[in-house]
C-alpha cells in the first residue's frame, strides 16, 4: 500500500521539499488505520506551517473532513473557516460542498443549498428539488406527545400507519381488559392487565418517537447519498503531486566488440 511506504519513509526521516507532501500521505495513512489522534495532530502541525501552500490547505481540509461523519457540525465549522481564511483558494468550492454536505447532515437543506449557489456550485435537478423541498421533517418531541394522548396517533404522524395501527389495538384491548377487570373487582387480573398494559403504553410512546427519527434519518440519507454520487461527501480527499521517485542511472554502453581479424588471402602458387 503506498500510503503505508510513505509512512514508513516519514518515519524513517524524511528531509527535502517532498517532506511536507510525505508528513501529509502518512497523516492520511494513519487515519485509514483508525490513528485519528495521531494524524489529526500531524494535520494540525502542517496547517500551521505550511498554511501557504497548498499541501497546508490540503491538510486543513483533510482535518475538516476528519469531522464530518462523527461531528458534522464541527467539520462545518472548520471548513466555514477556510473558506474565510482562503476565499480565493482554488479549494474554495471543494470546502464550499463540503459545508452544504454537513449541513445536509444536520437537517438545514434549506442552508446547504444556498451554500451551493452561494459557491457557484450547481448541483443536479435532482438533487436541488431535494433540498429545496424535502419532505416534511417529523419531531419526536410532537411525536411523543401524540402517543401519549392517543396510542399510536405519534406513529401515524411519522407516517407509520400499520404500527400506528397495532399500537391503537393492543393498548384499546388493555385498558379495556383492564376496566373490565376493575368492575368486577377482579384484582389479580387488573394487576397483570395493568403491568402489562402499562409496559406497552410506555412502548408505544418510545416507537412513536423512534418512528419520527426513522422518519427523518431516512430523508438525510437519501439526500446525503445523493450529494455523494455528485461527489460532495467526505472521502474524497485531495492528493498532492508527489515528486517522482529517482530513476536508475542509464545503462553504460556496451563496448563495441573488436573487429575481426582479417585473414589474409591465400597467395596463389607459381607455376
Amino acid at each position: 500500500m503506498r500510503s503505508l511506504a510513505l509512512q514508513e519513509e516519514y518515519r524513517l526521516g524524511t528531509s527535502g521539499e517532498s517532506a511536507p507532501k510525505v508528513r501529509y500521505m502518512a497523516a492520511l495513512a494513519s487515519m485509514e488505520l483508525n490513528e485519528r489522534a495521531e494524524a489529526q495532530e500531524e494535520l494540525k502541525l502542517l496547517a500551521n506551517d505550511f498554511s501557504q501552500d497548498d499541501v497546508g490547505q490540503m491538510a486543513a481540509l483533510a482535518l475538516a473532513d476528519s469531522w464530518l461523519d462523527v461531528a458534522p457540525r464541527l467539520g462545518v465549522v472548520q471548513y466555514q473557516g477556510f473558506i474565510e481564511q482562503y476565499p480565493d483558494s482554488p479549494y474554495a468550492s471543494y470546502a464550499a460542498q463540503r459545508v452544504a454536505y454537513g449541513l445536509a447532515s444536520e437537517g438545514q437543506f434549506s442552508m446547504a443549498l444556498s451554500q451551493l449557489e452561494g459557491a457557484r456550485v450547481v448541483p443536479s435537478p435532482e438533487l436541488s428539488a431535494m433540498l429545496a423541498q424535502p419532505p416534511e421533517w417529523k419531531r419526536p418531541m410532537v411525536a411523543t406527545f401524540l402517543s401519549g394522548a392517543l396510542p399510536g396517533a405519534g406513529q401515524l404522524y411519522a407516517g407509520q400507519k400499520k404500527e400506528a395501527l397495532s399500537a391503537l389495538i393492543v393498548n384499546t384491548l388493555f385498558i379495556s381488559g383492564s376496566i373490565y377487570a376493575a368492575r368486577n373487582e377482579q384484582w389479580a387480573a387488573l394487576g397483570v392487565l395493568g403491568f402489562f398494559g402499562l409496559g406497552f403504553y410506555t412502548g408505544n410512546i418510545y416507537g412513536a418517537a423512534d418512528a419520527a427519527i426513522r422518519h427523518n434519518r431516512g430523508i438525510r440519507d437519501d439526500i446525503l447519498e445523493q450529494m455523494s454520487s455528485e461527489g460532495m461527501g467526505p472521502g474524497e480527499l485531495l492528493l498532492p503531486e508527489m515528486d517522482p521517485s529517482p530513476t536508475s542511472p542509464p545503462a553504460q554502453p556496451k563496448p563495441a566488440p573488436p573487429p575481426a581479424a582479417e585473414t589474409p588471402a591465400a597467395e596463389t602458387p607459381v607455376q
